[in-house]
């Protein structure tokens, strides 16, 4: 196999391998965040889809406190109100998931130029 060179391939291995290094070492620097529920809930998530922070409108909690005249300590959660309140987190917080997986391969994708490296997530 004239001209195949080895050395060469074993070269830009290395870099390779030093670039997707740094752009792994980066993740924690890409932030996405998503809502739900019109704005009612919103989480924000780095590219290692670490949960950084997660905020919930007020308006969001208003069936929750308990009864009209505002004894929230002898009422009862309406459940209803409890388990849509569940449903806007866990929505928020999956949809900043698929943003933050998404931002993050795209980080990877231009550490390796474009080439796609086995056993990467892309």
């Amino acid at each position: 196999m004239a001209g195949f060179d080895i050395q060469h391939l074993m070269r830009q291995a290395r870099k390779l391998e030093k670039a997707m290094e740094a752009a792994r070492g980066s993740l924690d620097q890409i932030t996405v965040e998503a809502e739900s529920g019109g704005g009612l809930v919103k989480a924000k998530m780095d590219g290692r889809c670490t949960l950084l922070k997660l905020e919930i409108d007020p308006k969001a909690l208003a069936g929750l406190a308990g009864s009209a005249d505002g004894d929230a300590a002898g009422g009862a959660v309406d459940a209803a109100e409890k388990a849509m309140l569940e449903d806007l987190v866990s929505a928020a917080v999956n949809a900043a998931a698929e943003k933050a997986r998404a931002a993050a391969d795209e980080h990877l994708k231009k550490a390796t130029g474009g080439i796609q490296v086995p056993g990467l997530p892309y």
